[in-house]
């Protein structure tokens, strides 16, 4: 056994870790038929790298999501890293012993014909120390339900590939402890939590491959859009342009066979329910991480008040055509003078001269209440953030230049957000229209403070008068537009 594991390492520097065609160290050469010698030519060419899936092997984050259409590869790295863990031999992670994990599928047909296949086939039958059978011969894996399989590690001992499928309810998931968990496809989330309880003794790890079809499912709500408020988590978007190994005329072939409503999450892996957003162009590519903007143009604070909703604010920052959000704030049941604190503190920080700021408020700020004779507007000014409630609440229009501004019809981005601003994405990820003209009235506060900024940089841009927009003319502003759009 000595000598096999040190064979067994030899040979794994060799290996073509990045590929997924196969392990030719391992295996003999075919041989072809002369029909088939045009073939030799596309194996002999340098290998394609496919970067979506590198990028997903290269990821020390303990929980990892890949939302990708179907075609794109995202089943291909999933088996691929359970065999590496399984074997020892991640080219990217050092795995120091043997490991236990579980690949967990939708079904049993589906575990048969998807992961557990993935698997066999990129796992050389000379590392399989026996197969245990739910159903079939073990003679002929491929066309039966495993069980588990043992697998020859560079350790010197066995690890185990075990396999469940959610049909047999969260009981069958209980204990035992393991290092790894695979999720082929979106599992119900008490499996999903159960699974992690299991990798909780050993400090395991999981990932998820999922084509996204459920719309607003747990992983939606839980992972999508909190996913900058998760330290430990990392998500990845595969697209039938990210696989080298896909065709042009095979695109263009599922392009013309698949419905157009479920095209989206089919081709990129985007949730089915992006129709309903109010800003469906808004993606990881308007997320970006901070840094330095070294020629400024202008810096903005937007500020929603709330009383018994939270208080919102955002940190803007100008630079040529582009706006980029470097900070948010939402935090509720606080006092003015207690939020008032907060933004002094926050635009210090950030290294910003308070009176180079323009600080805008929503202009139903002005307005007493029989509760207080001073406006919330002139309590800010008092505690020394001297607030503008003279902003532009034209609605539709606000809602229009920031989807624009978010991507236009040529992929232009010109407004970003860092990715520190978790209040704001969240928002964004989930701002859905009601049903009449206008969006759901929940989880806005931030979205609401980021539009006064995003419509006075738009007067500025275009050198237009600020309009004096009170609360009952931005109503009257979008019922007129709303008008229009329905009998113009």
């Amino acid at each position: 056994m000595e000598n096999d594991v040190i064979n067994l390492k030899s040979l794994s520097a060799d290996a073509p870790l990045l590929q997924y065609n196969d392990w030719p160290h391992l295996t003999a050469t075919p041989r072809l038929r002369p029909s088939a010698m045009a073939q030799v030519k596309q194996i002999t060419k340098p290998p394609r790298k496919h970067q979506k899936q590198l990028a997903f092997h290269q990821s020390m984050a303990k929980s990892r999501f890949v939302f990708g259409g179907n075609r794109t590869g995202k089943s291909v790295c999933g088996a691929m890293e359970t065999i590496w863990y399984a074997t020892g031999l991640h080219p990217f992670i050092k795995i120091d012993h043997a490991m236990d994990g579980w690949v967990v599928s939708l079904t049993r047909q589906v575990q048969r014909d998807v992961a557990q296949a993935k698997i066999l086939q990129y796992l050389p039958p000379e590392w399989i120390v026996k197969t245990v059978m739910v159903s079939g011969s073990s003679f002929a894996p491929a066309h039966g339900v495993i069980d588990f399989i043992l697998v020859k590690n560079v350790f010197g001992t066995v690890s185990k590939i075990g396999f469940r499928n959610c049909e047999q309810g969260r009981e069958r998931f209980q204990g035992v402890s393991l290092d790894y968990v695979w999720f082929d496809e979106e599992p119900p989330e008490d499996i999903y939590d159960e699974c992690l309880l299991r990798l909780l003794d050993r400090g395991g790890v999981h990932w998820v491959t999922m084509t996204p079809l459920k719309g607003r499912s747990w992983v939606y709500n839980r992972i999508y859009l909190r996913q900058e408020q998760q330290k430990d988590l990392a998500c990845f978007w595969m697209s039938w342009d990210d696989n080298p190994y896909l065709s042009d005329e095979e695109k263009q072939f599922l392009i013309a066979n698949l419905p157009p409503d479920v095209l989206e999450s089919r081709q990129h892996g985007h949730f089915v329910a992006a129709e309903g957003l109010v800003f469906p162009n808004f993606d990881v590519a308007n997320v970006i991480e901070p840094f330095i903007i070294a020629q400024p143009d202008s810096y903005y604070i937007g500020i929603d008040p709330g009383y018994r909703n939270p208080t919102a604010v955002v940190w803007v920052v100008g630079a040529g055509e582009n706006l980029y959000v470097v900070s948010d704030y939402e935090v509720a049941g606080l006092t003015v003078a207690d939020h008032s604190r907060a933004i002094l503190q926050r635009t210090a920080d950030l290294g910003w001269n308070l009176k180079q700021v323009r600080v805008l408020i929503d202009s139903a700020a002005n307005q007493k209440t029989s509760a207080c004779e001073v406006s919330t507007a002139m309590q800010y000014r008092n505690h020394g953030v001297l607030v503008d409630a003279n902003v532009n609440k034209n609605m539709a229009q606000g809602l229009l230049e920031m989807k624009a501004r978010f991507g236009n019809a040529d992929r232009h981005r010109s407004l970003f957000v860092f990715k520190n601003c978790v209040h704001l994405i969240s928002e964004l990820r989930g701002y859905y229209w009601g049903d009449g003209e206008s969006p759901q009235k929940v989880n806005d506060h931030t979205i609401d403070a980021l539009r006064y900024v995003v419509m006075d940089w738009h007067r500025v841009s275009c050198e237009q008068p600020t309009p004096l927009n009170t609360l009952g003319q931005a109503k009257k502003d979008l019922l007129k537009s709303l008008a229009v759009k329905r009998f113009g």
